[in-house]
């Protein structure tokens, strides 16, 4: 799963040997390499394992300095996958170290983003000490790297060196939610509805994650259907520490859990987990104060075919209608995009985000949050619209003030 990797974009001129790079780290033709400038159209990506480090995925971009017809749509492909970077690979040529390159340095420091500067092309020139301090001032990180010359062995072993130096220990599981409130052998009842949504034969990632992530802590999970979910309740010796559920089946969940078992959302998780869950909890109190005329944006980072059930473009626009009985305008977006106009909206309601990491979810927050626009997630929209979110956010109690008081406002 892409969101779980350690992201890298490579990030450079057009036509200064970016996919190059991108094949000869893979040891594939993964991107078309051609002396015309702007060949690559897109930003293609490929996921490969490089151990100790385990999967990661490697983004090959656009110039951001085409001047082609298509160099705008171009570089804002681009973008996207600067502000989902983990870490950026900055290619230059040797000598060739201007503003372009610090200007791509300083948007990385701005998103606390580890650069490696890579000078490229030195089969042709190599560089110079000069040149080499002169990076220095700005990235403590240099690579050299030439298509022909260069050693793929030696190259990705001084890369895991930097990336092992600059990636936080356990960079994921830095944000798992669960660690502050599962404990080893504690007991997780996980409902999972299998309904006209559900992918035949499989379950979803979110359900997928929260399970493995019980398994790491070395507690118990307990994996029902809502319709099973008493008969799980009074099979149980002890009750669950906790309760986690489809978002969609949360009001029958919740009117089913004793008071003594918490109870929360797969997407109220993830909240926690991908991104920042007082915000989101601050934004969903915006579901009580909108009027009619308002526009909400719905954004889903996944491109599916929507189903006759599908929650974010027929079961949220219900409960949305139903909830605030006001003559509502609901905009959406999918995949990759994510609109610049944000102020023109009262509220933005995301997807879980499994398809993204962290990093990519927080900068649409904070894009959303800049703009002054509450955003939130379909999880803690659902929970306040079907008069749960207290029960909801009860394991997340910073979360639940920051609604409460958003409330009261």
């Amino acid at each position: 799963m892409k969101a779980l990797t350690v992201q890298i974009g490579i990030f450079g001129r057009t036509n200064v040997g970016k996919s190059s790079l991108m094949n000869f780290i893979t040891d594939q033709r993964v991107s078309i390499v051609s002396e015309i400038a702007g060949t690559t159209t897109d930003v293609v990506s490929k996921q490969m394992e490089l151990n100790p480090l385990g999967p990661i995925t490697l983004f090959d971009t656009a110039g951001l300095d085409d001047k082609s017809l298509l160099g705008g749509a171009r570089i804002e492909k681009a973008k996207t996958a600067f502000d989902s970077s983990d870490i950026i690979l900055l290619l230059c040529e040797s000598g060739i170290f201007g503003d372009f390159e610090k200007n791509i340095i300083n948007e990385a420091k701005k998103r606390e983003t580890p650069v490696i500067a890579v000078v490229c092309k030195t089969d042709l020139n190599k560089p110079c000490e000069t040149f080499v301090s002169e990076i220095k001032k700005y990235t403590e990180y240099v690579l050299f790297f030439s298509s022909i010359t260069s050693n793929r062995d030696d190259f990705l072993n001084a890369l895991k060196k930097i990336l092992l130096e600059t990636l936080p220990e356990n960079y994921i599981e830095n944000y798992l939610a669960l660690r502050n409130i599962v404990k080893r052998n504690d007991t997780v009842v996980l409902v999972m509805p299998i309904d006209l949504g559900a992918p035949k034969g499989k379950i979803i990632m979110p359900q997928i994650q929260t399970t493995r992530h019980i398994l790491d802590l070395n507690a118990c999970a307990y994996t029902v259907q809502d319709t099973e979910y008493e008969t799980a309740l009074n099979n149980l010796k002890t009750r669950p520490v906790l309760a986690v559920t489809d978002s969609q089946a949360i009001k029958k969940i919740a009117s089913l859990t004793p008071p003594d078992v918490k109870l929360t959302t797969f997407s109220t998780i993830y909240a926690a987990d991908k991104s920042d869950i007082v915000e989101m909890a601050k934004g969903a109190a915006a579901l009580n104060n909108l009027r009619d005329g308002d526009k909400i944006l719905i954004a889903e980072a996944c491109t599916h075919h929507a189903s006759s059930d599908d929650i974010g473009r027929v079961k949220l626009p219900r409960w949305i209608k139903e909830f605030c009985n006001k003559n509502i305008e609901i905009n959406y977006v999918h995949g990759k995009d994510f609109p610049d106009d944000l102020d023109k909206y009262k509220l933005i309601i995301h997807c879980g985000a499994c398809t993204l990491n962290r990093k990519g979810m927080l900068a649409r927050l904070n894009k959303a949050v800049e703009k002054g626009v509450p955003i939130t997630n379909y999880g803690i929209a659902i929970s306040v619209m079907h008069g749960v979110i207290e029960k909801v956010l009860e394991v997340f109690p910073q979360a639940l003030q920051a609604y409460q008081k958003s409330v009261r406002r």
